[in-house]
């Protein structure tokens, strides 16, 4: 994981950091986030020059050498998973932001459907096409810290640069959304109101932002390491819920998880 005392960090303490952000297959709402983060981050990034990022500019630097890559987007592609092989030589550090990067998210929904089918759907001729199983960044390279959310967290990524620019180890969030409800003072949507929340298996970060306007928490963040996942989908059995509609919870974001998969199987 992340380890600010490797020698090669020196370098990012005369300088300023490199950093370039690469887009896989989502939404591009991390990117956006990014460039909306500028307000908010501006002292920051101006720390910091960004070599890389087609949303904020055309050109730059694709092969690096780079401080820190930023990756969005899950690995959907036989070319993707190339590139990535190649930026992770290339970079010092390797953090993937946001729940498709991180865990699959959305694009990852499709791998419970057969891979030649989801691509029937969508094209009329699949000659050309070379997709594979949606997988998270980790899946094929190994990386230095996540950024969760969807799109990505204010905190968790100004607690990334900042720590980057001071040469400290960031703190990100180890539990669950039921804590940030308890911290908010929101009333349990899963006890009181009987809503299938799955805030009690989803990493914290959101601030609970669904909770606490009464709805429940369907886990944009992804999983909390070691979450009971089967716990709560037989808490949804005896709710009535059908476990077609159990399943679809534990793989809206996620699928490729070795978090949601008892869940999702029961």
């Amino acid at each position: 994981m992340f380890n600010p005392r490797n020698p090669r960090f020196k370098n990012m303490k005369r300088m300023k950091p490199r950093i370039a952000v690469f887009k896989y297959s989502c939404c591009a709402g991390c990117e956006f986030q990014l460039i909306f983060f500028q307000k908010h981050l501006l002292e920051t990034l101006k720390a910091v020059d960004v070599v890389y990022c087609k949303m904020l500019k055309s050109g730059g630097v694709e092969a690096g050498p780079f401080d820190v890559a930023l990756i969005e987007g899950a690995i959907t592609e036989e070319w993707q998973a190339s590139q990535l092989k190649k930026i992770r030589e290339a970079s010092r550090y390797l953090i993937p932001i946001g729940s498709c990067a991180v865990c699959g998210g959305i694009p990852a929904i499709k791998n419970s459907t057969d891979e030649l089918d989801v691509e029937k759907r969508v094209y009329a001729d699949t000659a050309f096409l070379h997709s594979v199983t949606a997988a998270p960044i980790d899946h094929y390279v190994k990386v230095d810290g996540y950024v969760k959310g969807c799109p990505m967290g204010e905190r968790d990524l100004d607690e990334l640069v900042i720590s980057l620019l001071l040469g400290k180890k960031p703190v990100f969030l180890e539990y669950c959304v039921c804590v940030e409800c308890k911290l908010r003072g929101a009333i349990c949507v899963l006890v009181a109101y009987g809503e299938p929340c799955m805030g009690p298996v989803t990493n914290a970060g959101c601030g609970a932002l669904c909770p606490v306007n009464n709805r429940a928490c369907y886990s944009c963040w992804g999983p909390m390491r070691d979450a009971n996942a089967k716990a709560l989908a037989d808490q949804f059995l005896k709710m009535g819920l059908r476990k077609e509609d159990i399943f679809r919870k534990f793989t809206e974001f996620g699928q490729p998880t070795d978090e949601f998969k008892p869940g999702a199987l029961t």
